[in-house]
């Protein structure tokens, strides 16, 4: 199936970022039905900031979650090029949250623990 299209049903609609002590992350994608993907106005009680910048940064991570063009914004380049391999490590993460919901056919989410280290398989703790 030709992931455009399965995209369309089902869309990621919030990410979270849980970091580790060791700065390592566990990174979520939670997906959804495109149709109930519409938010309903924000919760009373919730403090409200005007931020463009940070707007438009975020918008382009989602378009990049949801596949759709965008243009990478100028921190991230520069940091691409501070850290040569940090957006191929992105496109690899994405790959395999599109792998996921490729097949997916209803709500869920996808989880991938991230870190700097190799883990060895074959041990479960470090002594």
């Amino acid at each position: 199936m030709d992931i455009r299209v399965h995209m369309d049903r089902i869309r990621p609609f919030r990410i979270e970022i849980e970091w580790t002590e060791k700065e390592d992350f566990l990174f979520s994608c939670h997906y959804r039905e495109a149709v109930s993907s519409a938010l309903p106005g924000v919760p009373d009680g919730v403090e409200k900031r005007f931020f463009p910048v940070m707007a438009r940064a975020m918008g382009n991570v989602l378009h990049k979650l949801r596949r759709e063009h965008i243009s990478f914004p100028l921190f991230l380049v520069t940091l691409a090029f501070e850290h040569r391999h940090l957006l191929s490590e992105i496109d690899q993460l994405l790959h395999a949250l599109h792998c996921h919901l490729q097949e997916q056919k209803c709500p869920g989410s996808w989880s991938c623990y991230v870190s700097g280290e190799r883990m060895n398989p074959s041990s479960s703790s470090r002594g």
